[in-house]
């Protein structure tokens, strides 16, 4: 899973993938659907065994999010090679 601090609009345009958000939800998501995050941990899953799934993001900038006074950074931590932001 990983967080960006950004406003990012995903849109799947071939084959299908699952969005896992960390409360553990599944979002099944088809050619057409459209997911928009802000500061949400996440991880996409092809669950096809043969064929790619193709997905286009776009990412902008944004304030960053704060909860209970807490401000979310950037965290890559189950990202293979790369450190956990701190």
């Amino acid at each position: 899973m990983h967080r960006t601090v950004s406003l990012d609009y995903g849109i799947v345009i071939q084959e299908e993938l699952d969005l896992v958000l960390d409360s553990g939800e599944v979002r099944h998501m088809k050619p057409g659907d459209i997911a928009v995050q802000r500061g949400t941990m996440h991880a996409w899953r092809n669950n096809h065994p043969t064929e790619w799934s193709r997905i286009i993001f776009v990412l902008q900038p944004c304030e960053p999010v704060v909860v209970n006074g807490k401000e979310l950074k950037e965290n890559y931590a189950d990202t293979e090679g790369v450190k956990p932001s701190e």
